[in-house]
């Protein structure tokens, strides 16, 4: 049987399938700024700031808020196409359905992990963000919010006992409140010409953070969901805001637990900081720091070199790692960053 030929419009419309990725401009491609992801469409921000509701090729998989695409003008519907992505540096993802993974955001440069007041701040949750990002080695502030709740002497004494491991280690702690508006120029700092994106559990009020560093937030996501052209409630998905101080944030309402990739013991181990001057002088080499005798980790712990709490949430992941099933949440709620 003789092949079929193709059409010159089928040969035009295979040629700019293979164009999936690009680092470089692209003749007759505009450059953009994905602003957020909206069914099959998405919204492209050009380089002149103009918002564009844009289709994009099916080759190109899911495309997110702060993806950076290449589209052309469509002039049948007067709207756009994105046509290639350049490569991504870092992507936030977590599971979907059936074990798929659902794409988040995409080339974060920073993350502020949020730990509130109230409901409490946990290492336990501190710890697994911490894991997540060192894998990226992608750069981390641990922001405290809502410290307008802490209203006696002894509340500051227990809050400062439970950051004092991350301040030994030189992670920036930055405190604020929200509702005072109080530590936000600090934020400001750590976010400036960044793209960054905030994680942390629920309630831990990060939404609020995002209004209080908008101010015009409210209208800003009018002017988004009227260029959907679905209307105000219907983006659900990650959308992406210019901050005033320069940089980018990323808000990710779908985010709510948050669990690094699973890794080898010794891969683990490196993400500890603090456990790094102890390494290597157990006993045995493949040393779980759990029950072996002559462990030089455990023994820090108990010399009050290495936070005990720090310790119990390095066991817990290397127990979930191990065995999935105690993994808290299981692997449906597992949230990571690849």
């Amino acid at each position: 049987m003789s092949k079929r030929k193709l059409s010159l419009q089928q040969q035009r419309r295979m040629t700019k399938q293979r164009i999936k990725t690009a680092e470089q401009p692209i003749e007759g491609l505009s450059a953009g700024l994905v602003i957020t992801n909206f069914g099959q469409r998405l919204l492209v921000e050009a380089e002149d700031g103009a918002i564009h509701n844009c289709a994009v090729r099916q080759h190109l998989g899911k495309l997110v808020a702060g993806d950076r695409v290449f589209w052309e003008a469509d002039g049948e519907s007067g709207r756009g196409i994105v046509s290639a992505v350049s490569p991504r540096y870092s992507e936030l993802t977590r599971p979907g359905f059936r074990g798929q993974t659902r794409m988040v955001a995409a080339n974060i440069d920073v993350i502020g992990i949020v730990a509130p007041i109230e409901p409490g701040v946990h290492p336990d949750m501190i710890d697994r963000y911490l894991v997540a990002a060192a894998q990226l080695d992608i750069p981390v502030a641990l922001i405290i919010n809502k410290i307008d709740l802490l209203q006696t002497d002894d509340a500051w004494d227990n809050l400062a006992e439970i950051l004092l491991p991350y301040d030994e280690m030189g992670i920036d702690i930055i405190t604020v409140s929200a509702h005072l508006a109080d530590g936000l120029d600090d934020i400001e700092q750590f976010l400036n010409q960044k793209t960054s994106v905030f994680v942390g559990p629920s309630g831990a009020g990060k939404s609020s953070l995002i209004n209080a560093l908008i101010p015009d937030l409210a209208i800003r996501t009018s002017s988004l969901s009227s260029a959907t052209g679905l209307g105000v409630h219907t983006t659900t998905n990650s959308i992406l805001y210019h901050l005033r101080c320069g940089g980018d944030i990323i808000d990710s309402p779908g985010v709510r637990r948050f669990t690094p990739a699973p890794c080898d013991l010794s891969e683990l181990e490196s993400y500890y900081a603090d456990f790094a001057p102890y390494l290597g002088q157990c006993r045995f080499d493949n040393c779980t720091h759990q029950h072996e005798p002559d462990c030089a980790i455990r023994q820090a712990v108990e010399e009050g070199d290495i936070a005990e709490t720090r310790f119990n949430s390095f066991q817990g992941m290397r127990q979930a790692f191990t065995d999935p099933s105690k993994n808290s949440g299981g692997q449906k709620h597992r949230d990571k960053i690849k």
